[in-house]
């Protein structure tokens, strides 16, 4: 059940940030600039990430307690997050990636990556009902 909760919970938040990303176009750029930009990361980045990690692990231990695990369940519990971890590297704690994801503007270009990640959000949901 926390696992489907886990999944679904993903799913939700990358549509719901594409959503918004499409719906605000370059106005977003506030939003990537007050995460990834600063040298410090805002109250409610923090908060959130603490409760998605909080989830993230709880899941995690109902995983690995589950007698059957489907290859589903391992793309949604171990390979995502693997390749979430090194994203985060690669922008959050690198000074170009900051910049890069910085440097992003204009409506259409926003859109464009919020049209290119509602595909993730599909691919989280299905991965999530098959676990």
């Amino acid at each position: 059940m926390i696992i489907q909760v886990f999944g679904y919970t993903l799913a939700a938040a990358a549509l719901f940030t594409s959503i918004a990303m499409a719906l605000m176009g370059s106005r977003w750029q506030a939003v990537e600039q007050a995460a990834y930009a600063g040298e410090r990361r805002p109250w409610w980045f923090i908060l959130i990430s603490i409760l998605l990690i909080g989830l993230y692990l709880t899941a995690l231990v109902s995983f690995i307690g589950m007698p059957e695990k489907s290859w589903a369940g391992w793309l949604l519990m171990v390979i995502i997050p693997i390749g979430w971890g090194l994203k985060g590297a690669l922008i959050i704690f690198n000074p170009k990636g900051r910049q890069t994801v910085s440097a992003i503007q204009g409506d259409q270009n926003w859109r464009k990556i919020a049209l290119a990640r509602l595909p993730v959000a599909i691919l989280l949901a299905g991965l999530t009902y098959f676990a």
